[in-house]
């Protein structure tokens, strides 16, 4: 059964919280679109929350906050950091809420983020759609950004390949940025997935990118797997190179983002993205390729509806 209820959370006094028993989902409607809080029933939040920044309304800067939140790509300042600091509107469904902000000013997109929870799984549908309402049409690419607490792994699979000398050509790209760092002791370098783990203790950033075409990738804290399942499109342009599937870690938090594909967006034109979340239990921190495969593999082919 799900329960829907208006609360207080984090500082804000106007939260929904999306509870089917299991798990519950738990978004502010007086900033936004964010999804703030994702955890198991009465357990610790997998999503990060900025102790400075929650609670907080208003204001001309662009605010972290923590949580997830959809942007759009590529990464332009005047047009990502658009600040969502402003009440959103709220539509209540059967199995969750719709959250709909007002129109960008200075982009002239309309952002809605719709949650949905299944009754009787650990599982959340979330859409993301941007509409544009502008005076010209414009290109960019969906990006869903889920922002999780500290001491964690995200798991990123590598695309399947073919050895040498079955293969000649190059199978997928593997993206760095000018602050990326390979020896970093964050990474591991997996035959069929890479390790990125956060550590609190490593005050440098560092950050990846890749095409995926399994759907899906990971993060495991304490012992608690959240998983997301996006799509892949091919031989759909994707920005930055190439990237469906891009992480991004600091001393704080780490960012496990999806990206859809870029397109010119024409004036009324309604973009989405849609994204399925899992929770699953009892999933130890994968040291390698052997763990994700022994621990994390089963659980996901379990919910992936393939």
């Amino acid at each position: 059964m799900i329960k829907i209820e208006k609360i207080p959370y984090a500082g804000w006094q106007n939260c929904y919280r999306i509870d089917n028993s299991i798990i519950e989902v738990i978004a502010t409607s007086d900033v936004g679109p964010r999804i703030i809080s994702f955890g198991f029933k009465g357990k610790e939040n997998l999503f990060y929350e900025n102790p400075t920044e929650v609670g907080k309304t208003g204001g001309d800067e662009w605010i972290a906050y923590g949580g997830h939140r959809l942007w759009l790509s590529p990464e332009l300042p005047k047009r990502t950091y658009y600040p969502d600091n402003f009440p959103v509107e709220v539509k209540t469904l059967a199995d969750g809420v719709q959250l709909t902000s007002s129109i960008e000013k200075t982009t002239g997109i309309q952002k809605v983020v719709e949650i949905r929870v299944e009754a009787d799984q650990p599982k959340v549908h979330v859409k993301h759609s941007m509409t544009n309402l502008g005076m010209w049409p414009v290109t960019f690419a969906p990006w869903a950004l889920s922002v999780l607490g500290p001491n964690g792994v995200a798991v990123l699979p590598h695309s399947p390949r073919n050895y040498w000398p079955d293969s000649m050509l190059p199978s997928h790209p593997v993206i760095m940025w000018g602050y990326t760092r390979m020896t970093d002791p964050r990474w591991t370098w997996g035959d069929e997935y890479i390790l990125l783990r956060q550590d609190p203790t490593q005050k440098h950033a560092q950050k990846i990118g890749m095409l995926d075409t399994s759907g899906w990738a990971a993060y495991i804290r304490n012992n608690t797997a959240f998983i997301k399942y996006f799509p892949f499109t091919p031989n759909g342009h994707y920005e930055d190179f190439g990237c469906n599937l891009e992480s991004w870690t600091n001393p704080g938090f780490l960012e496990l983002e999806t990206l859809g594909v870029l397109k010119t967006v024409e004036l009324e034109e309604t973009v989405t993205y849609e994204e399925t979340w899992v929770l699953a239990a009892d999933i130890p921190a994968p040291q390698n390729d052997a763990d994700v495969n022994k621990y994390l593999l089963p659980v996901v082919k379990k919910y992936s509806g393939k």
